[in-house]
Order: structure tokens, then sequence, then C-alpha cells
């Protein structure tokens, strides 16, 4: 067998090494603090987040309990309490009552404590009794509640709160919120909301490990891909200047082998004995372990020495399928162990190029290729598609004609189409024919000026049933800036419209009976204003009271009362015909229908005494028949007033004078009425 050795390379120097070492550890940093950074930024955003959202749901929880408690509940607590000691408050009978009530509007809420302060600062109701009577007007938060201006602020477990100035026992989000006057827009006390956010918190928390740990994972796989181009380039750079020093080896070798070796340019070349186990190596395989010339020198070497253990079985199975003639060529990949204890995946190519009598081999020649870089970029890929096919977010890849050439099964989940049914349609399979033209081209022109669009869009399932998405779109361009696709990924919020749109009714509508509550009866009667005024036509308010209801709620029972409620809503909805008129609950038993675009007092009558005729029919409640009656005030605008304040208070004035006057009557606002007490 020809020696393949060499004269002796010179080492690596020392600048070489240095510069490696500062490569690598500069590179840790940069990636450890990048992966800090990104966490710290997501803790602050979905925290923020956090806050913002709770402090609108407490808006909104606020806004339902005073529309359901306030009247009958907090007002009059608060109007008792102006006069008392702080000492004397939590003695208030009706305490008990509020808390059972106040606890049922709070079920399913996550809302674990509210308070009720006075203008005073002064809090007059509490979930925890042991607080009603104390002092907060030092309170930053209820100060700015006090003065109209809702507050947030997340307190962690065993903190103390900087509003309340008390050391908490959970996480959580205290919010105040003022409490307005619906006719004066006056603040007349502030509620305290209290909510656990320790689930939530603990979801931020898994999904910012969850984060850093992908960014971690990845950075690493480009630190150490980066690392290895970088090794390779220095120890390549190494092997040349070595190269320059040395003397022109002799080799004298079998062309057969050196034909070999030159189809294999670039790769360390072994040459084994088969039956001596004698294997002589060449340069550049030395190098490629990070051996110097002489430290490997040709000698008698177990052929799997470097091989990994995890390797081994597969190495063995495919030498021997060689050996046997199952297969025609040499081909194995392992890791192999280089001098300085580090792994390289090696890719394994060999033949043999003698055999004995029998065909038994006797020498075999072969290269190996350092694949490291290759496996670390399939490893790469398969992490991004396992992140793609793991996402909860559709994901769908159209071409530059905008036809689709990939989607991941979350787009299979979301939208019920199938990979096959969806590859080589257009995004368009979705469309839900909701959207008109103007949409589609402002998105069209955000994707083709500013590279995307992200919003919100209503599309359509497989199974024909309407959905919204969360949609953002991105151009994808290669390096000369050629569009060669677009990537789109989207992500149901269907549930969390529905959850908006339910609050927004509740804050709305009355619970009881589905009418608009005071507050949206506002809304409607400030819209109603502006249009009569603009078109100069009349207006009309009807202020309506149940004579004899109290009776029915006490003889009967408030279950009873609730079914009366409820019928009575229908009955006036029946005569109240026209979609553009309202019928609201303001509360207790009090109603009120606003007429638009009324031609006369007299026409205002007729559907007056229609309601009041309605509303003196017996009413068949199941167990119980009840009759009752009803007593209505009517005031017009722009006769009777020309702002909202004084329709409702001169609606309202003649309402009470037809109670006076006997009930089941209707009154007409005049100047001559006085004003109720």
């Amino acid at each position: 067998m020809v020696n393949m050795t060499t004269p002796h390379a010179h080492a690596p120097d020392d600048t070489s090494l240095s510069l490696l070492r500062r490569f690598a550890v500069a590179s840790l940093l940069a990636f450890v603090v990048v992966a800090a950074l990104l966490g710290y930024v997501f803790r602050v955003l979905s925290v923020d987040n956090l806050i913002n959202d709770y402090q609108s749901q407490h808006v909104n929880h606020a806004r339902i309990i005073a529309n359901e408690t306030w009247d009958k509940h907090f007002g009059p607590l608060i109007r008792d309490a102006a006069d008392r000691p702080g000492t004397e408050l939590a003695n208030n009978p009706h305490i008990p009552e509020i808390y059972l009530h106040v606890q049922k509007l709070l079920e399913g809420t996550g809302i674990f404590k509210i308070k009720v302060y006075d203008l005073r600062g002064r809090t007059v109701y509490s979930s925890d009794r042991s607080q009603i009577g104390q002092d907060k007007s030092g309170n930053v938060g209820v100060q700015a509640a006090i003065k109209g201006n809702s507050s947030s602020q997340l307190v962690h477990n065993a903190q103390i709160s900087t509003f309340e100035g008390e050391l908490t026992d959970r996480d959580m989000v205290e919010s105040y919120i003022p409490r307005h006057d619906p006719l004066t827009g006056q603040v007349t006390g502030v509620f305290e909301i209290y909510r656990d956010a320790t689930v939530v918190l603990q979801q931020i928390r898994q999904r910012e490990i969850k984060l850093v740990g992908s960014v971690v994972v990845l950075l690493a796989l480009l630190y150490l891909t980066v690392f290895s181009i970088v090794k390779r380039a220095q120890d390549r750079l190494v092997a040349q200047s070595a190269a320059r020093q040395r003397a022109q080896a002799a080799l004298a070798e079998s062309e057969e082998r050196w034909k070999f070796a030159l189809e294999g340019a670039g790769d360390g070349v072994w040459d084994r004995n088969l039956q001596t186990g004698e294997v002589v190596f060449s340069k550049r395989y030395k190098s490629l372990y990070g051996f110097a010339d002489e430290e490997l020198e040709d000698r008698t070497e177990p052929w799997d020495a470097r091989v990994h253990p995890d390797d081994l079985p597969q190495v063995i199975a495919d030498r021997e399928a060689y050996f046997r003639g199952a297969t025609s060529t040499y081909v194995s990949e392992r890791r192999m162990h280089c001098k300085d204890g580090s792994w390289k995946w090696i890719l394994s190519r060999g033949m043999v190029v003698s055999r004995d009598a029998k065909g038994n081999p006797l020498r075999m020649i072969g290269t190996h290729s350092d694949i490291t870089e290759r496996h670390e970029h399939e490893q790469a890929l398969q992490l991004s598609s396992t992140v793609l096919h793991t996402m909860d977010e559709a994901v769908t890849v159209t071409d530059a004609s905008n036809t689709i050439i990939s989607v991941n099964p979350a787009f299979t989940v979301i939208t019920g189409y199938s990979e096959d049914e969806a590859i080589g349609k257009t995004p368009s399979l979705l469309a839900s024919g909701t959207h008109d033209d103007a949409f589609y081209q402002a998105m069209w022109n955000s994707i083709n000026t500013q590279n995307g669009w992200h919003g919100e869009i209503r599309n359509r399932r497989k199974s024909g049933q309407l959905y919204v998405e969360w949609l953002s779109i991105k151009r994808v361009c290669d390096a000369q800036g050629v569009l060669t696709n677009y990537v789109a990924v989207f992500s149901d919020i269907s549930e969390r419209k529905a959850s908006e749109e339910r609050m927004h009714h509740l804050a709305h509508y009355d619970v009881l009976t589905e009418l608009p509550n005071r507050a949206l009866l506002g809304d409607r009667l400030a819209q109603a204003l502006a249009v009569a005024q603009r078109e100069q036509q009349h207006l009309v308010l009807m202020f309506i009271d149940l004579d004899k209801f109290k009776p029915v709620n006490d003889e009967l029972g408030h279950p009873v009362g609730d079914l009366l409620l409820q019928a009575v809503a229908e009955r006036l909805q029946q005569c109240v015909l026209r979609d553009s008129d309202t019928v609201a609950r303001i509360g207790g038993d009090e109603f009120v229908v606003m007429l638009l675009d009324v031609a006369s007092m007299q026409d205002a009558m007729v559907v007056a005494n229609k309601i009041r005729h309605a509303l003196e029919q017996p009413f068949d409640l199941g167990a119980h028949t009840v009759s009752i009656s009803s007593s209505l005030g009517i005031a017009m605008y722009p006769e009777h007033g020309g702002s909202e304040a004084d329709l409702l208070k001169n609606a309202d004035t003649a309402m009470y004078h037809a109670k006076e006057a006997g009930r089941n009557q209707v009154q007409v606002f005049h100047e001559g009425l006085t004003a109720t007490p």
C-alpha cells in the first residue's frame, strides 16, 4: 500500500483562534440579549393589553351593574349615607339584599369584589363588608373617578396596590369607574372593580416562555450555522497557508486511487486494507477532523473508532449491504468525533477496488464529506415546517397570480376545505359576498403600495357558515424585487366578536324585557331631536307608569311581577308598530315610548289611548290573571321643550299629574302643570 502522508503542516496561528473565539462570544451575547429583549417587550405589551382590555370590560360591567342596581339600591344607599358617619354605614339593613343581587350579576364574570364610593370618597358598599365606611378620599383612583376619569392597574400577588395601599393575595386588575347620571351627565358615584388575573398572567408567562424558547432555538441554529461556516472558512485558510509552507508531497499512488480522489475533490480520502486493517488518510481527511498532518499518522485503526454510538448500527448495516451486493455503491451518513470533542455529520462514500479469487473484498477506497451545514439547514427547515403545521393560525401561500399553492392544517380546521380542495384555487374560494368592491380595492391598494394589509374580514366556510377572521397579507419578492408570492395568515375571531356584541347588548338593553334601556333611549332621543330640528318635524315622548304594579309584586312575588313586566313590554311593542319608534324600559315599572315624525298631538293621543286600553286588559300569567292600568304623560317637541332634558322632565311631570288625577289616564303637558317634587 502506498503511503499518502505529506510533510508536517503548520497549526493555525493564535490570531485566527482568537478571532474565532471573539466571534463566538460576541454572537452568543448578541443572541442572549435579543432573546431577553424580545421576552421583555412581549410581556410589557401583553400586560398593557391585558389592563386595557380589563378596563374596557370593567366599564361595561359597571354600566350593566348601574343599570340594574343604581336607582333601586346604590343611589338610595349613597343618599342615605350622606348624613351618617362612616362607622354607621355598614349597619344599613339593605346591604345583605344588595350583596345577593350584585353577586348574581357578577356570576361568570371573573370579578371577585366590587366597591361603591360616594362623592366624598367613602366606601358605602363593598363585597367585603368589613371595608364599608372606610374613607378612601386620598385614593388617587377614587379621586380620578370622581372627576369622571376611569383608571386601572395590575397588582401582582404579595405586592402593595398603589391605589389602595394594601397587600394583595393574588394577581389582579383593579379599576375605578365613574357612574354618570344618564340625564345630567354628572358623576353620582364611583365603582371599584377587582378582577382575578392569575390565569391570564400564567398564560402570558407560558406564551413568553414558548416565544423566547423558540427564538433561542432558532438563534442557536443560526449561530451553529454561521459558526460552522466561519470555522470551515478558517480551516481552509489555515490549510492553504500551511500548504504554501510545506514541500510538495511525494504521493505515489495508483491511477485508480487518484481518479477516485479527484471525483471527490475537496473531501477527505481514506484507503483501507480490509485484511490487515491498515488505513491511509489524506491531508484533507485529517484536517476535516481538526488534526494536523502528523497527528493522525497512517496506522491500524478500527473502522468505526470515531463513529457516534447512536449511528453505528446503521453504518454497519450499510457496509454489510454493500459487501454482499445488495447496493451498487457504498453510501452512509453518520456523526464522526473530531479532535476538539465535537461531532460532525459526515457523508461517507466508497468502493471496493480489489477482491480475492473468491470475491471477498481486499481493499476499499472512499471519501468523507462534511455535511454538517446541510444537516443543520435540514433541521431548521424541519423546525419551520413543524411550527407551520402546529400553529393555530391558518397560513395560505399563493403564487404571483394569487393561485393557492400551499396551506397548513389550521386552514382546514378554520375553513373546512382540505389541502387538495384549496390548492389551485384563489382565496376568493372563501369570499362571503358581504364586502363590496371598494373594500377589496382598498385592500389590494395597501398590499401593492405598502407590501401588506391587515384587518378584519368576513369569510365563508365550506359548510356555508359565515365567520369573522383577522387577516394579515404580505407580498414576497426575490432578491431582484420581483413579486413571487403572497403569504396570508389569519385566525378565526368569531367567538370574540360575538362576545363583544353580547356585552354591547347587555349595556344597552334591559335584561328582563329586552327593550332598550335608559342609556340607549338617551342615544336615540339625541339623534331623533337632531333629525326633528333639521327636518322641522314633531317628536313625542310618552312616560308610562303602571298602576297597581306594587301590589302584584308584594302579593304574588317578584317572579310574577317579572312576568307581568315582560307581558307589558310585548303589548307596548304591539301598539307601536313603526321601526323608527322606540319602546324603552327605564327602570322598575316605568316605560317610555318615543314617536318620530308625528303630524299632530291628535295622532299621538290615538297611540296613547291604544296603549292605555291595551294595558287595562287582563294579563294571563299562567297560574294568575292580573289586571292593572297605566298612567301616561305626553310631551311634544318643539311645543313642550327643545332639549332632551326638558322633554323628559315635562313628560314625567305630565305622567305624575295623570296619576294624581285618578290614574288610568293620559295627560298632555302644558305650562300650567307643576313639576313633581
